[in-house]
Order: structure tokens, then C-alpha cells, then sequence
């Protein structure tokens, strides 16, 4: 149970009797800098209700330390905020110089009680100061035209590999996690496949590297050409990253032959903006399941998973989901948003619009409290 003085409890109450709910309400305290659950702040409303809060009562004191004064916890606080990959026993240091007198195990529990906890950081693309004003440029013309993305085909490729360990293990509360073996240099194989909103084009599976030849006529010939010309007989714009062999002379020439059109606007560096990255994500997920031990088993595995995972609704889904993301990359200044639009917009993105969410950042006071809470990544 996270340790809350009396005037964060009075709190949580006069924010429930504005109408907040209670996953609102954990925002707006986590925001203030209270880390506080859900399951708390029901735990305190019921509390209430009992009349365990009295509200009469003198909010300046917390006896929850006897040695940890305000001051300490301020320094802890800047400490944190002005590098959150500060270590527990830097933070020790840094109290100890301005006079602190007590121990690194104190120094934890304070640092838990400030409203701080420790946690891996969510890893994205680093992106070049250049690419963030030009990915925030691309979103700014996205949400000013409410673009809804019907035209258009999302396509990449990745790297897929055995022995992927990219799975959730439980285990019991104090034991180690288990050790998956992993080879030193595993399997891999190649993909190459396109989304769009009338469904997915054929997947590619090749080894060695993608060169410009092999692109133009395997990619652009043999698959995405036929797709094209299958869903999209009507008008279509081509989504690609600016990869040396998509921007060859061979690939460009072929493309204007064909009338394939390019989508160029595209930023370099911006792969949270592509839903097909969430689809390898995915797709490495299910196989990592499936536990494929040889090639030919993780390419049954990759066949089957397109065949029966990729249908024209969970493309859908996965291009709904830019309409979270094209507002939190304007909040973020360009630099890669990881779970920051799911953390912002709690809600689905199904069939809803840009312009839907990009509106709750300036007029829902829910979002408004949240987005106080998010910080630039470090390194971007």
C-alpha cells in the first residue's frame, strides 16, 4: 500500500467529489507526484466513507520517518527529476554531502515514499534533432487534414530469429527468473510484407541481405505490384522508410513504370508512426510461444501466423492506432513515443480519428493530468 500523508488522502476525497474516477484519480496523484495505484485510491475513498479521514485534522505532519526531513525530501525529488537514471546510493551521497544522517536502506524506502519507483525504461528509435522537427512537420499535416490513412500501404521488413525469448514468465514473488538459453549466433531469416486497410499483401521470406536487385524484383515485381493491382485498382500512395536500396535508381524506375505511387513525405527515423512494426512485434511474440527448434519450423510458423493472425480487421487495428500516436509524437517533440499514446488515451482507437484525440489533449482534464506526467526519454 503505497504511504500517503493526510492531506494527499484528503485529496483523493475532494477529487472524488468532483466527479474524477478513481483510474482518473490515480492519474492526477501520480502527476503530483504520489505513486499510487488504483486498488489505493479505492482503498482510501472506502476508508472515507467509514469515516477513517477527518477531515479536521492537522494535514502539515507525516510521521512516517524520523530522521528524513522536507528539505531531505526535496533534494530527493530534484535529484530524480533532474536525472531519473540516478541510483539509490548517488541519491545516498548527494544527502549525505548536504548533511543527512541516515542510512542507504532509509534513503530507498524515502525515495518510495517521495513517489518515486524504479523500472526499466522503454527503449524507442533514437531520432536525430533534424528527423524530430521534420516527424513533427509530417503529424502537424496529418492531424490538419484528419488523415484517415484509406489509401494508403504501410510496408517494412524485419529480422526474425529463433530463440527470440520474447515472453512473459511467472514465477514465484523472491526467486530468480528463469535463465532461456539462447545460441550465441541464432537462426535468422528475413520478411517483407505490406498493410493497408483492405487487408495485408503477401509476406516475403529471405535470407542474406536485401539488395536493390532482389527488392526491384521480388518485393516490387513479384508482391507488392500484384497486391496493388488487386486492392487497390482505384488510386493507392506507397508507404517505405528511406532505406539506400528503396531509394536506388533501379527501384525508383520501376515504381514510375509501374505506377507505383511513392508516398515521399515519409520522415526518416520514424518507425512508431508505421503499425507494421507493432505487427513484427506481435508476430515475434506468437512464434517465441510456439517454440519453433529448426528453420523450417520458424518458417511455418511465420506462414501460419500471416495466414490466420492478418486479417483486413486486424489491420484496421493496427493503422487505428496512429491516430494515439500522430498527437503524442507532437507532445514528445519528435522523439519516439514507446507506451506514451496508451498511457495518454486509455481508450480504443478503433474507428475513431485524429482529430478525436488530438482534441482530448487540449479539452479532457483527465489526458491534461496525465500528460504532465510524461517525460522526453533520456538519449533522445
Amino acid at each position: 500500500m503505497s504511504k500517503l500523508n493526510l492531506k494527499s488522502k484528503q485529496q483523493i476525497v475532494a477529487l472524488r467529489k468532483k466527479g474524477h474516477s478513481n483510474s482518473a484519480i490515480r492519474d492526477i496523484m501520480n502527476a503530483d507526484g504520489h505513486q499510487i495505484s488504483r486498488h489505493s485510491v479505492r482503498y482510501w475513498l472506502t476508508a472515507y466513507d467509514r469515516g477513517d479521514i477527518d477531515n479536521d485534522q492537522d494535514t502539515t505532519s507525516c510521521p512516517t520517518f524520523r530522521k528524513v526531513t522536507v528539505s531531505d525530501a526535496e533534494l530527493i525529488g530534484d535529484c530524480l527529476k533532474k536525472d531519473p537514471s540516478t541510483s539509490s546510493r548517488q541519491v545516498y551521497s548527494e544527502l549525505k554531502a548536504a548533511g543527512a544522517q541516515f542510512s542507504l536502506s532509509t534513503t530507498k524506502r524515502a525515495i518510495e515514499a517521495v513517489g518515486f519507483t524504479a523500472s526499466k525504461p522503454s527503449y524507442g528509435q533514437r531520432v536525430r534533432e533534424v528527423n524530430k522537427v521534420k516527424q513533427v512537420e509530417f503529424c502537424q499535416m496529418l492531424i490538419d487534414t484528419n488523415e484517415t490513412f484509406d489509401d494508403i500501404i504501410f510496408s517494412d521488413e524485419s529480422s526474425i530469429q529463433l530463440h527470440q525469448n520474447k515472453t512473459v514468465m511467472y514465477r514465484l514473488k523472491g526467486s530468480l527468473p528463469a535463465a532461456l538459453p539462447k545460441p550465441k549466433h541464432p537462426l535468422k531469416v528475413h520478411v517483407w510484407a505490406a498493410i493497408s486497410r483492405r487487408g495485408p499483401s503477401k509476406i516475403t521470406i529471405f535470407d542474406g541481405i536485401m539488395e536493390k536487385e532482389f527488392f526491384t524484383k521480388s518485393i516490387l515485381r513479384d508482391n507488392l505490384l500484384p497486391f496493388i493491382k488487386e486492392r487497390f485498382p482505384d488510386s493507392h500512395r506507397f508507404q517505405q522508410d528511406n532505406d539506400p536500396k528503396h531509394r536506388s535508381n533501379m527501384a525508383k524506375q520501376f515504381m514510375e513504370e509501374n505506377g507505383i505511387n511513392w508516398w515521399t513525405v515519409w520522415p526518416s527515423e520514424s518507425p512508431d508512426i508505421n503499425p507494421i512494426e507493432m505487427v513484427w512485434n506481435q508476430m515475434k511474440r506468437n512464434i517465441a510461444r510456439s517454440e519453433p527448434k529448426t528453420k523450417n519450423e520458424l518458417l511455418q510458423c511465420i506462414q501460419k501466423f500471416w495466414i490466420e493472425e492478418m486479417t483486413t480487421e486486424q489491420c484496421n487495428m493496427y493503422i487505428d492506432h496512429i491516430y494515439k500516436v500522430v498527437p503524442a509524437c507532437i507532445l514528445m517533440k519528435g522523439a519516439a513515443t514507446a507506451k506514451v499514446p496508451n498511457f495518454l488515451f486509455r481508450e480504443r482507437s478503433r474507428e475513431k480519428s485524429i482529430a478525436y484525440f488530438n482534441q482530448k489533449v487540449t479539452e479532457d482534464e483527465e489526458v491534461r493530468q496525465r500528460i504532465k506526467a510524461v517525460q522526453i526519454p533520456l538519449g533522445n
